[in-house]
This record gives structure tokens, C-alpha cells and sequence, in this order.
């Protein structure tokens, strides 16, 4: 036999048992189908002319109909990013006046090269952990008005887990902020391992004598898993291992833990997970893309809008103090907004919960 060229790959049919042959052939036709087949081409095409036009057709219902029952509490709490979002801007910029006239500390714990530290690291690090609040609920926003909660419940579990690390680093820290700084240098001990995982240069290569400092004032621990948040366990031992839940009891962040759970459970891939989405009325037996379900969405988004209200007094009290007082006065708008969403959505799903 002559040799076949299959995916480019020059192959000697001698060198292949017949089964492997057969094999390889199916898979080379399979994925030259569309060019060979016209009764595929043509499939293809309709898919894609009117299979898009059904999905978009589909995307516009599902927004307008949500908006229709939910739409006062998206506007609610679009209007809590919005404002929330300028208040950050605020923040960011009094904290360069106040870095500029010296007002805040950038002292390092472990004193490494090109380290800094204190009050300056930590209200960067609640900056960033607000900022990154402020876009989840964005999404959050986004994907429970278009029918996609179970994104929408993946994002508000990011959130809760952002809240939670904002509430351990602002509650159990020191005057020294080191806690912020073990939590801050911990990306670097992320980006080793991600870096060992590509078989990409170690970045500690580039920051030389940092993961001597580190080890000399903090030991092996933190570079364990959460091992940086192991000084504001209350009772931790040394080496003992550090998991999110002691950070989330460390938080005092129990009164929402249930919330989490839910979206543990909702955004896994169980049975429970597949069965649940099948629906003997719709086009598609099981579901797919975006769906109405008006409880669902209210409920993720009234969380969402729980872990938002923490999350702003957490962060914007905590910057306002050290960078300027008065801009907590822009809480109490931003807690209304807060609020009302979290009401208004509560509202919806209690009493509709049972109906979907």
C-alpha cells in the first residue's frame, strides 16, 4: 500500500494494524465532512444563518422578560456599581495625594529589595480587592438579566470569596499590616506554581533575595496553601494547615456562609446539576444557553447584592480612614442602593420561590 497522508502527517499503512488504519481514515474524513459532504455544507450553513438568528431571537426574550418582573432591582443594583465605582476613583486618588505627601507608611516586614509595605500595601491591596468587587458584580449583573445564573452563581461565589479575604485582612491585621503583605507576596508563590505547571522561568529568578526574606521571616508556612493567613488564625499552630474555611470563620463571615454553600452546590457539575436542566417542553430536551427563571436570578442577585453592601462598608470605611474620613460619607447612599436591590430581589423570590 502507498502512504496515506492523514492531518498532514505522512503515514505508512504497513507500520498500522488494520483497525488503527480504519481509525485514522474515519477521523481524517469526519473532519474534512463539510468539504466533502454537501448535505453537511449545507447543514452547517442553516446552523449558522438561522440557528444564530434562533439563539439572538431567544437572548432578547430572555432579557426582556426578566427585566420585565426584575428590572427596578437590576437597575438598583447597576446604580450601587455605579456609584460605588466612583467612589474607588475618589479613593484612588486621595491615596496618591496622601503617598505623595508622605502621609502613609511603605515600610516592609521582611525588608527585601524593591518591597514595599504598611499602610501604603494595604490600602493598594483593599483597592484591588474592591476593584475586582466592583467588576464581579458587573458580571453578576450581566449574566442573571440574560437567563445565564448558573455563571451568575459562579461569579457571586467569586464575590463572596473576595468580600471574605477583604473582611479577614481589615478585621484580624496589625499596625504593621503584615498580614497584607504575606497575603500580597502570596502571588508570587501563585505565579510559581502556575509557572511550574508551563515550564516557564520560576519568577522569583527575577526578584532576587525575596524568597530568602520571605523564608527567614515567615518560614516555609507561606508558601503552603493560605499559609500567609495563618498569623490571623486565632489559635492556629505553627505549620498547621490553613484552609478557606478558617479564613472565612477568622473573617466572622458565618452569617453568609449558607448563601455559599447554595452556590457551591448549584454551580458544580453533580447529577443533580444535568437532571434538573431537562425540560420536556422546551425545543431542546436539555436546555441550552440562557434561561427564564425568575426566582433563580432573584435570588442570585439579592446575594449578590448582600456581598456587595459588606463588601463596600468593609473596604471603603477601611481606605477612608487611613487615605480621607470623608469619603465614607458616601456609604450611606451606596448602603441604600445596597439594600433596596437586596430588598426588592429578597422580596421577588420569597414570594415566588415555590412557583419554578
Amino acid at each position: 500500500m502507498d502512504a496515506m497522508v492523514l492531518d498532514g502527517t505522512i503515514t505508512d499503512p504497513n507500520t498500522m494494524d488494520r483497525d488503527e488504519v480504519f481509525r485514522a481514515a474515519l477521523d481524517a474524513v469526519l473532519m474534512k465532512a463539510a468539504e466533502i459532504d454537501p448535505v453537511v455544507r449545507r447543514s452547517i450553513k442553516w446552523s449558522m444563518k438561522y440557528g444564530r438568528q434562533r439563539r439572538a431571537r431567544t437572548a432578547q426574550h430572555n432579557e426582556r422578560s426578566i427585566l420585565k418582573k426584575l428590572g427596578t432591582g437590576f437597575r438598583l443594583l447597576s446604580n450601587a456599581v455605579t456609584v460605588a465605582e466612583d467612589v474607588h476613583r475618589d479613593l484612588f486618588r486621595s491615596f496618591g495625594q496622601k503617598l505623595a505627601e508622605d502621609g502613609l507608611s511603605r515600610d516592609s516586614v521582611i525588608a527585601a529589595p524593591g518591597v514595599i509595605g504598611g499602610s501604603a500595601l494595604h490600602v493598594l491591596v483593599i483597592l484591588g480587592l474592591h476593584a475586582r468587587g466592583c467588576s464581579i458584580v458587573s458580571e453578576v449583573d450581566l449574566l442573571a438579566r440574560k437567563g445565564f445564573n448558573e455563571g451568575a452563581l459562579a461569579r457571586a461565589r467569586s464575590l463572596y470569596e473576595v468580600t471574605a479575604i477583604t473582611s479577614f485582612l481589615v478585621v484580624r491585621n496589625t499596625p504593621t499590616y503584615e498580614l497584607t503583605e504575606r497575603y500580597h507576596l502570596s502571588a508570587m508563590v501563585e505565579r510559581r506554581k502556575d509557572a511550574r505547571f508551563m515550564g516557564e522561568e520560576d519568577p522569583f529568578a527575577d526578584a532576587p533575595g525575596l524568597e530568602d526574606a520571605m523564608r527567614a521571616a515567615w518560614g516555609d508556612e507561606v508558601f503552603r496553601p493560605y499559609g500567609w493567613a495563618r498569623t490571623g488564625i486565632p489559635g492556629a499552630e505553627p505549620g498547621s494547615r490553613v484552609t478557606f474555611r478558617d479564613v472565612e470563620e477568622a473573617a466572622v463571615m458565618d452569617s453568609l456562609r449558607h448563601a455559599y454553600l447554595t452556590m457551591n452546590c448549584a454551580i458544580h457539575s453533580g447529577a443533580l446539576s444535568v437532571t434538573a436542566r431537562s425540560d420536556r417542553a422546551h425545543p431542546f430536551f436539555n436546555p441550552i444557553g440562557g434561561e427564564v427563571n425568575y426566582a433563580s436570578a432573584a435570588w442570585v442577585a439579592g446575594a449578590t447584592s448582600c456581598f456587595f453592601f459588606f463588601l463596600n462598608q468593609l473596604a471603603i470605611r477601611e481606605i477612608a480612614s487611613l487615605v480621607d474620613p470623608d469619603a465614607a460619607l458616601m456609604l450611606g447612599p451606596l448602603d441604600e442602593l445596597c439594600e433596596s436591590a437586596q430588598g426588592y430581589f429578597g422580596s421577588y423570590y420569597e414570594a415566588h420561590c415555590d412557583e419554578e
